[in-house]
């Protein structure tokens, strides 16, 4: 075991939105990350597919599925307030955390919490992201003894000028790795990050269920008071358990110690809404 493997997936959006919230508008922008070992990944895609079968055979049944693996378990569908009476989706999800603690998984996220009404760059925010994704990635690498290199797969955005910016944004990421002071220091990072098809790569689709509990979380904690905004609490049970999977560095680095999730955004805005 000497590689592993970074699976990102976004949750909201980084497109504007209004005060109070309108419907289908997202505060926080996250990318989230799951690291996995790369040799294990047969074994973790059988269990997670045999996890969605356990409690979603009816949807993976649905017809126009190439393959039953196909079928995603959407994070937004398992945290919407509106499933929070849901028990099987609340299991499924306590039983994928049960499988990352046994795959040793650590998290990683990157958070914005965006100003109101201001339409920040798509391929701005998530170059940012990728980059302080990377940083802390490449942190975990060097300070776990098993694992030499790393590799990051995201989620790709297929259609029309969305999936022109992963072009963009794995052509910053290699200005960043080979053009930035910090950036040539990542050298346990292999290649531009990777695009994928969620639907073929199970990593992606535990990065997707990860990242939307970490969205609710953000959410909960920073904007529960944001007019128009979601009811959250219930999904408490969750909290400790991602804190716990969270990336924790060993060592300091300038004198703190680094964690896999970072909230980005204006102090002021922090507080306004708790």
């Amino acid at each position: 075991m000497d590689t592993c493997v970074l699976y990102v997936d976004e949750a909201g959006s980084p497109h504007k939105h209004d005060v109070p919230l309108q419907a289908g508008q997202t505060p926080l922008f996250v990318l989230g990350g799951v690291a996995l070992a790369l040799d294990e990944w047969r074994n973790i895609d059988r269990e997670y597919l045999n996890l969605k079968r356990k409690y979603f055979a009816a949807e993976m049944a649905a017809p126009g599925l190439a393959r039953p693996e196909h079928w995603e378990a959407k994070g937004n569908d398992l945290t919407a307030p509106r499933n929070k009476e849901s028990a099987r989706r609340q299991a499924f999800t306590h039983e994928l955390l049960n499988g990352l603690e046994q795959w040793d998984a650590r998290v990683f996220a990157i958070v914005f919490i965006k100003e109101p009404s201001t339409a920040a760059s798509s391929v701005g925010l998530y170059t940012s992201a990728v980059q302080q994704l990377a940083d802390r990635f490449s942190i975990h690498l060097s300070e776990h003894h098993a694992f030499q290199h790393g590799i990051m797969i995201m989620d790709s955005r297929s259609r029309g000028r969305e999936a022109r910016q992963d072009f963009q944004v794995g052509s910053s990421y290699l200005s960043y790795v080979f053009g930035h002071d910090t950036g040539r220091l990542l050298t346990n990072l292999a290649e531009a990050p990777l695009f994928a098809d969620s639907r073929l790569t199970a990593g992606l689709q535990i990065a997707d269920n990860v990242a939307s509990i970490v969205y609710a979380n953000q959410f909960h904690y920073y904007l529960h008071k944001l007019p128009g905004g979601y009811d959250y609490s219930y999904l408490e049970q969750y909290w400790a358990r991602i804190k716990s999977l969270e990336f924790r560095s060993k060592r300091t680095y300038d004198g703190y110690r680094v964690y896999g999730i970072r909230v980005n955004g204006d102090p002021a805005l922090k507080r306004k809404y708790r």
